[in-house]
């Protein structure tokens, strides 16, 4: 099933808040949140999970936006992006500390907001994985904005991201230059190789059966020597891959 994007936007200025609220809502983030302190953001961030917050450092409060970023360092360790009217030396100096994932001054424009919350994810995905240790994966050029957080798929359509669970993933079919992802409801194209996604999945829920295709394990209802059965689609084994497949299967 899938799960938005999940934003909070820490923001005392209504009309910026709002703002932030529709340009991400145009492109077409559907869970975003508003409020316009600590105390209510600490709350938001206690109760419900997000995936990116964006915080304003001056919030009018006895507390600011950087207590609230030091606060999600140590608790909640999600992307966070200031974006701030200020940016004297003693202002930046205190940010650096807290190591956000973007610094943008007011007035913002919509192109830099978007390439920001983009930036920040894949960075994200690039320091779990590297604290995991258990895949690799690399924002360049040639790879399109897909990435794994937390068990889900995080796959970029038009302007927006969405979360697909590896879980319900069926199949990744190559396709030239594209990766079809397979899922029971809907197929999802990445511009990406084979190879490299590969290189980014859980090695116990995905193996290569083929140049063509790695299928889910978990999603395979039978097999024998030379192919598979996943959802009623059958998917040929090759000799090279023969070995690692059925035992992987057979585990």
């Amino acid at each position: 099933m899938l799960q938005p994007i999940r934003i909070l936007i820490i923001e005392d200025e209504i009309l910026i808040a709002q703002d932030l609220k529709e340009i991400l809502e145009e492109v077409g983030y559907t869970q975003v949140f508003r409020v316009n302190n600590y105390q209510k953001a600490i709350e938001f961030l206690t109760k419900q999970p997000f995936d990116l917050v964006l915080l304003d450092i001056n919030l009018n409060d006895s507390f600011s936006g950087i207590d609230i970023a030091k606060y999600i360092n140590q608790n909640q360790k999600i992307p966070f992006i200031y974006i701030t009217s200020y940016s004297d030396a003693e202002t930046i100096s205190n940010v650096k500390q807290t190591k956000p994932s973007a610094f943008l001054l007011k007035p913002y424009n919509k192109s830099h907001l978007l390439a920001s919350i983009e930036i920040a994810l894949f960075n994200y995905s690039t320091n779990l994985n590297d604290d995991n240790k258990n895949i690799e994966h690399k924002l360049d050029e040639n790879s399109d904005n897909d990435l794994i957080i937390n068990n889900h798929l995080i796959i970029k359509e038009n302007y927006c991201f969405i979360k697909v669970p590896l879980d319900d993933i069926l199949w990744f079919e190559s396709d030239k230059n594209y990766v079809a992802v397979k899922t029971l409801p809907k197929k999802y194209l990445l511009r990406s190789s084979l190879r490299k996604l590969q290189a980014s999945l859980p090695a116990n829920k995905f193996v290569k059966c083929n140049k063509q295709f790695i299928i889910n394990t978990h999603q395979v209802e039978s097999f024998g020597s030379n192919e598979v059965i996943v959802k009623g689609q059958a998917i040929s084994i090759s000799r090279n891959e023969q070995i690692e497949v059925l035992k992987r299967l057979k585990m």
